[in-house]
């Protein structure tokens, strides 16, 4: 069918699947950046990669990391965003430079080609409203080196 016959209004979006649960290859990509989640208030760290290896080869998840000085909705603190994020470096085999922050020293070993780690990706802990199962989701605590 020649473009000039495509009218766009009729073009209906699939909505692509999931990322099956599993353990990836993922390449690290550039845009990490800490800004306001509308919902808490509180600061997070996004960071952005795509699958490197297999049937899901680039495919993208969006990992997040909040503030470890904020607390959850529950009052709980949320420290273990700053562990995760050392696991994230100790896998990428890249030390931080001294005074860089998070989001620089992401940003670098993105552009340096030599942000490959590992993650698995698996169920989360709740269902959201109206579906009857849980989505798959980054594991951030089984971080690892690329193999």
């Amino acid at each position: 069918m020649p473009f000039i016959d495509v009218k766009l209004a009729d073009v209906e979006l699939e909505k692509p699947s999931s990322i099956a649960a599993g353990t990836y290859v993922f390449q690290l990509l550039p845009g990490a950046e800490v800004r306001n989640n509308k919902f808490t208030g509180n600061e997070e760290l996004n960071v952005s990669a795509a699958v490197a290896e297999g049937d899901s080869a680039g495919r993208r998840i969006f990992l997040t990391y909040p503030d470890p000085t904020s607390t959850s909705k529950s009052g709980k603190p949320m420290t273990w965003s700053a562990q995760a994020l050392k696991k994230l470096e100790i896998s990428l085999g890249v030390d931080s430079l001294p005074g860089e922050d998070a989001p620089t020293y992401l940003n670098r070993v993105a552009l340096s080609g030599n942000g490959r780690f590992s993650l698995t990706m698996g169920p989360s802990k709740f269902i959201k409203e109206g579906e009857t199962e849980a989505h798959i989701e980054p594991k951030l605590f089984t971080v690892g080196p690329a193999a």
